[in-house]
C-alpha cells in the first residue's frame, strides 16, 4: 500500500530507443554494445522500438551545403583527441574497453575515414524488416574489426545478405543509391538543427538522455528512470 500522500509510481510500458552515432566511431560501437549489455541485465524490459539516428564524421558537400574533408583514421582521431592524449594511449583504451564487449578493434587494418552514408541508409532499409540491429552491430565489426570499406555498396550488400536481409531490400539498396540518401541526409540535418553535434547519444522514451559515452551502469540507470518516471532518479554522465 502507498504512503499516505504518496503518488503511485507506474511504471512505462516499454522502451524507444533513439541512438545517434556514426559507424566510424568507435564510442558509438562500444555504446551501442553497452546497452544490448544494459538490457540484458533488465530481462523482460520490452523495447518497442529501435531507431538509429545518423550523424556523419565525414560529410561530403551534398546540396551546396558545406562538406569536410575526409582524412586519415589516426589524423581524425587525433583531432578529437584532448590534448596531451595520444593516438596510441586512446586505440589501447579503446581495444581495452572493447574487449570486456566481445569486440576486437583492429586499427592497423584503418586508412582513410569512410563516407557512411550508404552504412545509414541500408540500417534504414533493414528497420522494415526488423533487423536493424543485427545490420548495425555487423558493419561495426565489418569496418572496426576488419578494416572493410563500409562506404562501397557491394561490401554493405553482402553484410545485409549475411543478417538476412531480404532480396527486395537489397535490390532497393543497389538500384537507386543516391536518391534514397536524401532521407539520411535530411535525419541529419534536423539532429543538428535541434543542436545535436556530437556523438554517441542515447535517448530512452523521448525523455532521458544519455550523452556522449557512457559505461554500462549508467544505460542501467537510464533505463530505470526512463521505466519509472518521477522516482526521483538522475541519470549522471
Amino acid at each position: 500500500m502507498s504512503e499516505p500522500g504518496a503518488f503511485p509510481i507506474v511504471p512505462v510500458a516499454g522502451l524507444d530507443i533513439d541512438l545517434v552515432g556514426d559507424f566510424s566511431c568507435p564510442w558509438s560501437f562500444l555504446g551501442t554494445r553497452r546497452l544490448a549489455r544494459a538490457l540484458e541485465q533488465l530481462r523482460g524490459v520490452p523495447v518497442r522500438e529501435l531507431r538509429w539516428h545518423p550523424l556523419r564524421l565525414v560529410r561530403p558537400a551534398e546540396a551546396g551545403g558545406a562538406g569536410n574533408v575526409p582524412t586519415s583514421w589516426r589524423g581524425h582521431l587525433a583531432a578529437r583527441l584532448p590534448q596531451g592524449v595520444s593516438v596510441e594511449l586512446a586505440e589501447s583504451s579503446l581495444a581495452e574497453a572493447g574487449k570486456a564487449l566481445g569486440i576486437h578493434f583492429d586499427f592497423t587494418r584503418l586508412g582513410g575515414m569512410p563516407d557512411t552514408t550508404a552504412a545509414h541508409r541500408l540500417v534504414k532499409l533493414a528497420a522494415a524488416e526488423g533487423l536493424h540491429g543485427a545490420v548495425l552491430d555487423a558493419i561495426f565489426q565489418a569496418y572496426f574489426e576488419r578494416g572493410q570499406d563500409i562506404g562501397d555498396i557491394s561490401v554493405l550488400a553482402a553484410i545485409g545478405e549475411e543478417c538476412g536481409v531480404s532480396d527486395k531490400v537489397l535490390a532497393t539498396f543497389r538500384d537507386d543509391p543516391q536518391a534514397a540518401y536524401a532521407e539520411v541526409i535530411e535525419d541529419e540535418r534536423r539532429l543538428l538543427l535541434l543542436g545535436v553535434n556530437s556523438i554517441p547519444n542515447l535517448l530512452l522514451n523521448r525523455q532521458v538522455l544519455v550523452p556522449g559515452p557512457a559505461d554500462e551502469q549508467i544505460y542501467v540507470k537510464a533505463i530505470d528512470q526512463a521505466l519509472f518516471p518521477g522516482t526521483g532518479s538522475e541519470t549522471k554522465h
